[in-house]
């Protein structure tokens, strides 16, 4: 939450109530201030959701122009005891300003510091492999960032990144953060500091009443969750997933899927489930859209309760809007995640299963490759079909079928595409024999071999 007086909740909901604004910025190296004389209106507003990068929006009405990329800092305050309490909204830098002619003011669009990451990606100078924790705080650093969590425990901070896998396949930096926020099951912001943050659901234990509410569009709706399944999917088809059976059994399936994500597209993938099915399972939060005379001390990611009559809903702030003119309206919503319904019967716990028919997009390599692996006792049957922009190859290998002991020698049966052939080493390990046997052709002895040959 926002730091604010217990004092500040008990003002925030009475009518009558006094505000201020206040923006700052440097110009020409000397402080600027703009007050409520300069000021027409202002919303402070994001969007969110679970495992995204969130970008906050800051659009003004001003009578005095502020120069693009100009940063500028939010406050906005409440008279509470004889002086004004204020809230910080935070930093924001100047991404338009146009003048409207009707008004003679200034319709100015800011964003914070994320702004940043909507840069073509570059390649990160690092020392490969390297921890995602490592390189989150790389990639901080090229956006002009510190890590907040740079020197915490979070989930998948240890996994193994192999090379840069953003490099010419059209990413932008805050694509890369999408990915990560996806990779440890977390929000990415920044935090009043300017600091990138990995945050997660904070329990503020604060509950709001009617009193807050306006009388008109008020909603409240289903529980989402609990959250018991985590589903990684290669383009919609290859799905590896884990889940908390048990809550699934009492409180039916609510999954949650990650598509085609750079990180965790690989055979090890596996590996990254346990920490993002600990780190969601069990989230829920009543869905909810309503209009709010102002709270505005809730922050993104905040849980807190509404209690209407006898009913108390346990909310997210996941999407805020607020209205501030010579009033405040302030419109709060929360809408049910992107649902997925993965069919369980086709997909497993691991890469390694029985049988596999999978579709990897390689974007750095332009490559698509579909694998087909057939598992069974005594064979291990792989086809690969690679396709690129010029060309589509593929390969059919067969491995060793099985291994028997006669008479003292170990006999090895191989099979390959169109060939088979079978290697015997006598009890020291020497081979005794070495035969190529193709469809209506004999068995020769080695000697008379030539190279292994395919049709």
């Amino acid at each position: 939450m926002k730091q604010h007086s217990e004092d500040f909740k008990t003002e925030i909901k009475n009518l009558g109530r006094m505000q201020d604004v206040i923006i700052s910025y440097t110009k020409n190296g000397e402080e600027v201030e703009l007050g409520v004389e300069d000021i027409n209106g202002i919303t402070p507003n994001f969007e969110s959701s679970l495992l995204k990068s969130v970008m906050k929006e800051l659009d003004i009405d001003s009578n005095i122009d502020i120069p693009v990329n100009t940063e500028i800092n939010f406050k906005w305050g409440l008279y509470v005891n004889g002086a004004f309490e204020y809230l910080d909204f935070g930093n924001y830098i100047v991404y338009s300003s146009e003048k409207q002619e009707d008004t003679n003011s200034y319709n100015i669009v800011c964003y914070d510091k994320l702004l940043n990451s909507m840069k073509d990606y570059e390649a990160i100078n690092l020392q490969y492999p390297v921890t995602v924790r490592s390189y989150i705080s790389a990639l901080a650093s090229r956006l002009g960032l510190l890590f907040k969590n740079a020197n915490e425990t979070f989930p998948n901070y240890d996994k193994q990144i192999e090379s840069d896998l953003f490099v010419d396949i059209g990413y932008k930096y805050r694509d890369v953060l999408d990915d990560l926020a996806e990779v440890t099951g977390r929000v990415i912001c920044l935090d009043i500091n300017d600091n990138l943050e990995l945050r997660k659901i904070n329990d503020t234990g604060d509950t709001i009443d009617e009193e807050f509410l306006k009388d008109t569009d008020v909603a409240f709706g289903d529980v989402y969750g609990p959250i018991n399944s985590v589903v990684l999917s290669r383009s919609e088809s290859d799905n590896v997933y884990l889940r908390d059976d048990n809550s699934v059994t009492i409180n039916g399936l609510t999954e949650i899927k990650i598509s085609d994500n750079q990180i965790m597209n690989f055979n090890n993938r596996s590996e990254f489930l346990p920490d993002l099915l600990e780190e969601l399972n069990g989230i829920t939060y009543n869905l909810n859209d309503f209009s709010s005379t102002g709270i505005l001390y809730y922050d993104l990611m905040d849980r807190y309760s509404v209690k209407v009559g006898e009913k108390t809903y346990s909310c997210v702030m996941f999407n805020d809007e607020v209205d501030i003119t010579q009033g405040i309206e302030e419109q709060i919503y929360t809408e049910i995640p992107e649902t997925a319904e993965t069919d369980y019967s086709k997909a497993d716990k691991t890469d390694l299963k029985i049988n596999q028919t999978n579709l990897i997009v390689n974007k750095q390599e332009q490559t698509i490759t579909g694998l087909i692996t057939q598992n069974e006792e005594f064979e291990n049957k792989l086809t690969q079909v690679e396709q690129t922009v010029d060309q589509i190859s593929q390969q059919v290998q067969d491995t060793i079928t099985y291994k028997r002991e006669v008479s003292g020698t170990t006999e090895i049966h191989l099979e390959d595409a169109g060939a088979q052939q079978i290697l015997k080493f006598d009890i020291n390990g020497n081979k005794t024999y070495y035969s190529n046997l193709f469809p209506g052709t004999n068995l020769y002895p080695s000697a008379n071999l030539q190279p292994n040959q395919r049709r």
